[in-house]
């Protein structure tokens, strides 16, 4: 087991909160302030930035000086998170500061894996200042690099995500509806994946490198996924009928998918992707491009959360 560190709360802490102002169905900031007026109760003081674009909460960890905050916390979804830990990855302030995440997405796929439902639990999980180490997914683009700490998804898990997206309006159910829709208009792919040491091509529907057993909204797509044990798990299936992918569908939220004969699952420490120019979904934002060479960074990001 890894070894978490709790911190006693003999003095007054401080800490930074990183606010998506669409959260919580446009309701970020009044999120914010019922938070703010819990913590007060436990000797804790919160300062506020609310984002106004894509990219503004990771231009302003790396750019600010946050030494005097105990921590960061994030109100948003996935993509809020996202831009967070490519903040502290980037700016390498990762040793000095933890991070707090307060749902506010419509998936919190990565909420999930930590336990963290809704606004109770996280208050606990930040209130006890109890901080438990996860890994998180480099990804090298060439010469540029990036961070994931949840999933990495190429293929119908790429165009999934693009669809969703347009689905907003639906809430958490738009995963799924999408999910159906882009099977109606199943199209493989080539595929060239470097999967540990093991080379795979031919034709593919879909591939995805998970740090997190939860992808979407409830689907358990990679069982066996831990966010401390070193290791990226693989889920990837080769061209199927459309009844056939329908049924893999089907079973995701019950993790039974990989036991399909068509599914394969894979834990390693590295892969790479080297198609040429094909849309991935990066921790439920649809960015980025191959090809890409992706290696695991064991225990290299605090996460204000109990994790056995």
């Amino acid at each position: 087991m890894i070894s978490r560190r709790v911190l006693i709360l003999n003095n007054q802490k401080t800490i930074m909160f990183l606010v998506n102002p669409l959260a919580g169905n446009s309701g970020g900031e009044k999120y914010y302030d019922e938070i703010k007026t819990q913590l007060v109760k436990y000797a804790i003081n919160s300062e506020v930035y609310i984002s106004k674009k894509p990219g503004d909460i990771k231009k302003f960890i790396c750019a600010q000086d946050l030494d005097k905050y105990d921590g960061i916390a994030t109100i948003g979804g996935d993509g809020t998170i996202h831009e967070a830990i490519a903040g502290l990855m980037c700016s390498k302030k990762t040793k000095d500061l933890s991070l707090a995440v307060f749902p506010g997405g419509s998936g919190n796929s990565f909420c999930n894996d930590l336990s963290i439902i809704d606004k109770d639990s996280a208050l606990k999980a930040l209130i006890n200042f109890e901080i438990s180490p996860i890994d998180v997914m480099k990804i090298n683009y060439g010469k540029k690099i990036s961070y994931s700490a949840n999933i990495i998804g190429w293929g119908i898990a790429s165009k999934v995500n693009l669809l969703a997206e347009k689905l907003r309006f639906l809430g958490g159910i738009r995963y799924s509806i999408a999910s159906i829709i882009c099977i109606m208009k199943l199209k493989s792919q080539n595929m060239d994946f470097l999967i540990g040491k093991r080379e795979i091509k031919g034709q593919g529907l879909l591939f995805l490198a998970l740090n997190t057993m939860h992808t979407g909204k409830g689907m358990k797509m990679a069982p066996n996924a831990r966010l401390n044990d070193g290791l990226i798990d693989i889920i990837y299936f080769k061209k199927a009928s459309k009844l056939r992918v329908f049924k893999i569908f089907t079973q995701v939220f019950s993790g039974k998918h990989i036991n399909d004969p068509l599914v394969e699952y894979h834990q390693v420490k590295s892969f790479e992707i080297n198609t040429v120019s094909d849309q991935l979904n990066i921790d439920g934002e649809n960015t980025g491009h191959t090809p890409i060479r992706v290696n695991v960074l064991p225990s290299s990001l605090n996460i204000f959360a109990e994790i056995q």
